[in-house]
């Protein structure tokens, strides 16, 4: 068996062993997911259950963690996906899926402008909503006072009373029946001089409505082709109206002053005009005289013009302005893109990064700026309500800066040791990498010495330690190991990965660009 195929397999276990532990760990969970906890006090559970959903606005965002009894009240624990902000002003009801279905927590999150709720904080406000049982004896309540009502109806309409109803209304008929009859004959005459009415309108309508047509039409045609030219000729009157009363006098006032001025400074000024061409003359004079002799070798400027020193000596500064640039064409440089997620400390990282590796390839430069997921406590406030005590915890999120610098300190065949210091994450940092070989890395760092200074914080510094393997043929690596070693309450792993792209990967990339023309 020959050493390759041993790296491969042993390559092989760790991978299959990390990935059982994640498996394991993170079963029944959502892997790369944060949640924030809250708690929330209600009078009756109404049926909800610990697992029952939770939805903000609607949409489905965590699950109801437990319940138990706190001072006469039901104490409900529940999570919440850490993108989904939850409000101070925030509040809480218990509803149902369906009529018949499982309790859900639903929540409304709150205004912004009262303030984000940490994670750990009680919603103060909720709200009863009936449940199924009220609600069927609402509805029998309802069907109770609906028959009452019937019953009503039935009294008002017992007793033959709808029957003599119904023989007024029959008088009342006939009665009207009557009194048509007796007055047929003023109503037919009615009816004949309205046809009558009707009948010369209709000879005389057509003749009327064509005539008023035609007057229409013509003043309509009247208006339509003169109308701009009546708009255009009133807006230019009215506009040399106020040009001529306006500012025309201003106009006038304003040249006459300007050629009073103009004739006034020639007049004082004549002698002064007259001095400053004759000198503006003796100037040109000067500088003809100055360029003969500069042409000739002459004085200072007449000797740099022309002799060679000044060429040689600005030729050797160019030389010497080049070499830094020499420098960094013989060097290499590598764009990293990178993210990275570990399971302790919840703490995730995405940004990019510049490795500058001189030509003599015993040291680098590395710089590099990353998004700050877990932030840094900037305000810690305790309030009591209800023999309750709320802690309210404000972070900061900003971006962290990495800046090291790295030197190869032993080389043993392939194998090579190298030490490492700087800043990494925004905070001091040591760190140290054993290549096995070009793929294949030990990678040790120590820092966040400041921990023990923050809240909420452990004492110790964080130290990770880890393997990071890059892919042959492809710009590509990954990344995997122990996550905060030293302390036990965040102990963990991560993992991560991302893109190399070397000059060469560069170059093809910025090749392969079409060009604008």
């Amino acid at each position: 068996m020959n050493n390759n195929a041993l790296k491969v397999g042993i390559f092989v276990l760790v991978i299959a062993g990390l990935l059982g532990f994640l498996i394991i760990k993170f079963s029944g969970k959502e892997f790369g997911q944060s949640y924030k906890d809250y708690y929330v006090y209600f009078t009756d559970a109404q049926g909800l259950s610990k697992g029952a959903d939770v939805q903000v606005q609607g949409v489905k965002a965590g699950k109801v963690e437990d319940i138990t009894f706190e001072q006469g009240k039901v104490k409900v624990k529940f999570k919440v996906k850490q993108e989904i902000p939850i409000y101070k002003d925030a509040s809480v009801v218990i509803r149902t899926y369906g009529l018949m279905g499982d309790k859900y927590l639903y929540i409304d999150p709150g205004n912004p402008s009262s303030g984000e709720l940490a994670s750990g904080g009680v919603i103060q406000t909720t709200i009863k909503m009936a449940s199924t049982e009220e609600m069927i004896n609402q509805v029998q309540v309802a069907a109770k006072k609906f028959a009452e009502l019937m019953d009503n109806l039935n009294r008002a309409t017992g007793d033959d009373r709808l029957k003599k109803l119904i023989e007024d209304f029959d008088k009342f008929a006939y009665n009207t029946n009557d009194l048509v009859v007796q007055n047929k004959e003023d109503v037919r005459q009615a009816i004949a001089n309205i046809r009558a009415i009707t009948a010369e309108l209709r000879q005389q309508l057509p003749s009327i409505t064509k005539n008023l047509d035609e007057t229409l039409k013509n003043t309509k045609d009247i208006t339509s082709e003169n109308k701009e030219d009546i708009r255009k000729l009133i807006a230019n009157l009215k506009d040399l109206s106020i040009a001529l009363k306006e500012k025309a006098p201003k106009t006038l006032d304003s040249v006459d002053k300007a050629a009073t001025e103009i004739e006034k400074a020639v007049s004082e000024n004549r002698q002064d005009l007259r001095i400053s061409i004759e000198n503006i003359k003796k100037a040109s004079d000067s500088l003809n005289q100055i360029l003969a002799k500069v042409n000739e070798g002459k004085g200072t400027l007449g000797k740099l013009v022309n002799q060679d020193d000044l060429y040689n000596n600005v030729n050797e500064g160019v030389k010497s302005f080049a070499e830094p640039f020499k420098v960094v064409k013989e060097s290499n440089l590598e764009v990293i893109m990178q993210g990275e997620k570990h399971t302790g400390n919840k703490d995730s990282k995405a940004g990019a990064a510049f490795r500058f590796i001189p030509a003599s390839e015993d040291r680098y430069y590395y710089v590099g700026i990353l998004s700050n997921s877990q932030g840094y406590v900037d305000k810690k406030e305790e309030v009591s309500s209800n023999g309750i005590t709320t802690t309210y915890v404000t972070k900061k999120y900003g971006i962290l800066f990495d800046l090291q610098y790295a030197r190869r300190i032993l080389t043993l065949g392939e194998y090579q040791l190298w030490a490492r210091f700087g800043i990494k994450d925004s905070s001091a940092d040591l760190g140290g990498d054993f290549v096995v070989n070009k793929n294949l890395k030990l990678v040790a760092d120590l820092y966040r010495f400041n921990r023990k200074d923050l809240i909420n914080q452990p004492n110790n510094p964080q130290f990770d330690l880890g393997f990071e393997y890059r892919f042959s043929n492809y710009p590509i690596f990954i990344r995997f190991g122990g996550s905060d070693l030293l302390n036990s309450s965040v102990r963990g792993v991560y993992i991560g990965g991302g893109f190399v792209f070397t000059d060469n990967y560069l170059k093809y990339l910025l090749g392969s660009i079409p060009k604008v023309r």
